[in-house]
């Protein structure tokens, strides 16, 4: 009956083989030995399961990989050719910046060749020489297309061809290039991947021979015609190939910042302000929270209540502090920048700094400032300082001019008293930006009482440079009054300048 069993629930039994494994079950239900099949009744329901639902579907999905080519071409005019030959080897002239799959390229024409000394089948510069031609691949776009990420770096890969055109008309154009049987090159823009190269072409693209015989129709005119074309292979779709996200089209620093924002509170809450700092008799209403929170110093006066004149009123006088020093210093405390604006764009400010000489980072840095300075005015004119749109919360005007050097130094020695690391720091990058002959030893023994590392160290580099100018200023006997330590620092300075010098003499 076990058999009869497997054949009524097996796919396609007919109702007579059904009508059979009922009458088998009712047998066993009378007890008789020989009808007991214990398996049936839980074969059963499982096998009725499968007649009703029908065939188990398969897995269901599929993902797909497409390879396709991006082609684009650059054409390149050299003109005043003869003028070139000589210019050396290995030494480039490169056409404009083009760009094609997102990737910036730029094409390398070596009149002189281009010898690579690690091969020892070079020619020599006697042997008839040739002219050389590369691509370079030298930075990307904001979505670059066919980035390849390996272990070893972003590589793309590309099949390259160059053309020397004849200009006579009559067709005999110099082509070499990749064929597809050959596979693709690999470049890399960062040198990432030690496989992959960042630029790709010929040592020996044409003899010079060849490209300056008048017959051949290559130099016209002093004039010669190159064209680039580029397969760029993208591959699309696949958990590795997902298009780079691009950044939001939102101007950020066009909205006010949680200075902006806390500034207001010295106009649009005046009147909950619950302490008053006096300064050479001007009294300067602020937040206790506030000040507290941003300064250790103000911090411990307020708990203890030092200095401060009939308690019940809530005046701290502070000494040796000038007003208007003491104002900016309030503003930072507010707004953590300088009234002019120092402070807002760090990042931009220490690019331009470490630029040496960059006119882009310069550039950067002053268009930082001056959308500082607009979103300042911007956010007063909405309202966002009590309608002083002229001015900040400090009475400071909105365009202020940059601090001087004396202001900074006073700065510079109250951010050190107060415990104002920021804008200590933020004072010894200004001073450091303007160290000259006269202010030089000043600022130096300014830097020394003021914990000022690193302007200690830019102003005894420059003393160091310019001793003999800056011992004839009055800055410097004042140094040697108030810090006669430095002057030995100083001598070990020079010495350590003259030793570096030696040493690069003899190098």
């Amino acid at each position: 009956r076990s058999a009869e069993l497997a054949r009524a629930f097996a796919p396609g039994a007919s109702r007579a083989d059904g009508a059979r494994v009922s009458a088998a079950r009712a047998s066993a239900d009378s007890g008789h030995p020989r009808d007991c099949v214990q398996s049936a009744p839980s074969i059963m329901p499982t096998a009725l399961l499968m007649q009703q639902s029908g065939p188990q579907a398969g897995p269901q999905g599929q993902s797909k990989t497409v390879t396709v080519t991006i082609t684009g071409e650059h054409e390149h005019v050299i003109s005043g050719y003869s003028l070139l030959k000589g210019i050396g080897d290995g030494e480039p002239i490169a056409s404009d910046r083009f760009a094609v799959g997102g990737h910036e390229w730029v094409l390398l024409f070596y009149p002189d060749g281009k010898r690579s000394t690690s091969d020892p089948n070079a020619p020599s510069p006697a042997d008839d020489p040739y002219a050389a031609l590369f691509v370079a691949l030298i930075g990307e776009g904001p979505r670059p297309q066919g980035v390849v990420t390996s272990v070893n770096g972003r590589v793309v890969r590309a099949f390259h061809r160059f053309t020397l055109v004849d200009q006579s008309d009559g067709g005999r154009h110099i082509t070499k290039g990749r064929q597809r049987d050959q596979g693709a090159v690999k470049i890399s823009c960062a040198r990432q991947d030690p496989n992959a190269r960042n630029c790709h072409g010929y040592r020996k693209f044409v003899r010079r021979s060849v490209l300056e015989s008048p017959n051949n129709g290559y130099l016209k005119d002093d004039t010669i015609v190159i064209r680039y074309e580029i397969e760029l292979v993208v591959t699309s779709g696949g958990a590795l190939n997902r298009p780079k996200q691009l950044a939001p089209a939102i101007d950020v620093g066009a909205f006010p910042t949680l200075g902006d924002q806390i500034r207001t509170l010295l106009t649009e809450d005046a009147d909950k302000t619950d302490v008053v700092f006096e300064v050479e008799g001007e009294r300067f209403p602020a937040h206790s929270l506030v000040v507290a929170a941003r300064s250790s110093a103000f911090r411990a006066m307020l708990r203890t209540g030092a200095e401060m004149r009939e308690g019940s009123e809530g005046i701290i006088r502070i000494g040796d502090v000038r007003a208007p020093v003491f104002r900016a210093l309030l503003q930072f405390l507010y707004s953590d920048e300088l009234p002019d604006g120092t402070g807002r764009n760090t990042s931009a400010e220490f690019a331009s700094r470490r630029a040496d000489g960059d006119d882009e980072a310069q550039y950067a840095y002053a268009l930082a400032k001056s959308e500082a300075s607009a979103r300042r005015r911007a956010f007063a004119n909405r309202g966002g300082s009590g309608g002083a749109s002229s001015s900040s919360p400090f009475g400071v005007p909105a365009d202020a001019p940059e601090l001087d050097i004396a202001m900074t130094q006073h700065l510079l020695v109250a951010a050190d008293r107060f415990d104002l690391t920021r804008l200590r720091a933020m004072c010894e990058a200004k001073l450091c930006d303007t160290v000259e002959v006269e202010t030089a030893a000043t600022t130096l023994a300014l830097a020394e009482q003021n914990h000022a590392l690193a302007l200690k160290q830019a102003c005894l580099q420059f003393v160091a440079s310019h001793l003999g100018e800056v011992m004839l200023t009055e800055g410097y006997k004042h140094m040697e009054e108030s810090c006669p330590n430095l002057a030995s620092e100083l001598l070990k300075t020079v010495a350590q300048q003259n030793q570096a010098a030696a040493a690069a003499a003899v190098a």
